[in-house]
């Protein structure tokens, strides 16, 4: 609880810059946590800190996940978000929306790291109107299909969704309908360092608005158990559109139980 009340604390001094109102299209999407990890343990928690910059304005949000694998075919990602946002009314934190994700190995390997894949998405408006555009208020669903490939060292995700937004919203300074994401990501294991990660992702909404968003990422198993992320993401088109300008993000993930160690080359089991 202490540790969990530090962070907050340290969000939201974060967030205490200089700010006027945040204004997007859509609601902000992680691009670290969009391709939820294809780990063969049963369980893996990820913490997450992110800093997001807009022009001058700021703002800060923590993360929580819990993703499981209930059976081989099946994956669940729970996630509930902290974040704080300034503006000209000053800081605004609390508890944000609740996110989920499910996806079900229509065919491929029992590792869940290549197949083509149904999945489904929901924000469940656990937070307020007043911590956009992070929350609004309002549910949120998506489904479509991933495909996933793996080999030698290399990892590559694709992704197409399209999002119904249960409340469509136009202000003057947010605006949110029902939107198609396509999204892809090139994994590579690097030697003796960890691994890199590269996604690029396209939001249409049904209003004729675009989003544009990139992200790099940089992995490390610091254990068995314990994996170190460190990302940063930018989006592109015009300002009124963007949602952020940067983003940074650290996380840590805990496996259980810890993934078993690769066998050595003269070991004799199979």
């Amino acid at each position: 609880m202490r540790l969990a009340s530090f962070l907050i604390s340290v969000a939201v001094a974060a967030a205490a810059y200089p700010a006027g109102p945040l204004g997007a299209t859509g609601l902000y999407t992680d691009p670290t946590s969009f391709f939820p990890a294809s780990d063969s343990t049963r369980a893996l928690v990820v913490i997450r800190q992110s800093e997001c910059d807009l022009g001058t304005r700021r703002a800060s949000m923590l993360t929580a996940d819990l993703l499981i694998h209930p059976r081989p075919r099946f994956e669940i990602r729970i996630g509930l978000q902290f974040p704080a946002v300034r503006d000209n009314a000053g800081i605004r934190y609390g508890v944000g929306d609740l996110m989920l994700h499910a996806s079900a190995r229509i065919v491929g390997d029992s590792t869940r790291a290549s197949g083509l894949f149904a999945r489904a998405d929901a924000r469940i408006p656990t937070g307020s109107m007043a911590l956009r555009p992070f929350s609004d208020g309002s549910f949120e669903g998506e489904g479509g299909l991933e495909a996933r490939f793996a080999a030698r060292g290399l990892a590559v995700r694709a992704a197409g969704l399209y999002t119904l937004a249960v409340e469509n919203r136009q202000t003057a300074d947010f605006a949110n309908d029902g939107h198609l994401t396509l999204a892809g990501s090139i994994g590579a294991d690097l030697p003796a360092f960890g691994s890199i990660g590269v996604s690029a992702f396209f939001v249409r909404f049904d209003g004729g608005e675009e989003r544009n968003m990139y992200a790099l990422s940089l992995g490390r198993e610091l254990s068995p158990q314990l994996l170190f992320e460190l990302s940063g993401a930018a989006e592109i088109g015009s300002a009124g559109s963007r949602v952020f300008d940067s983003c940074v993000s650290a996380s840590f993930a805990y496996r259980f139980p810890p993934r078993p160690p690769a066998p050595s080359a003269d070991s004799t089991k199979p």
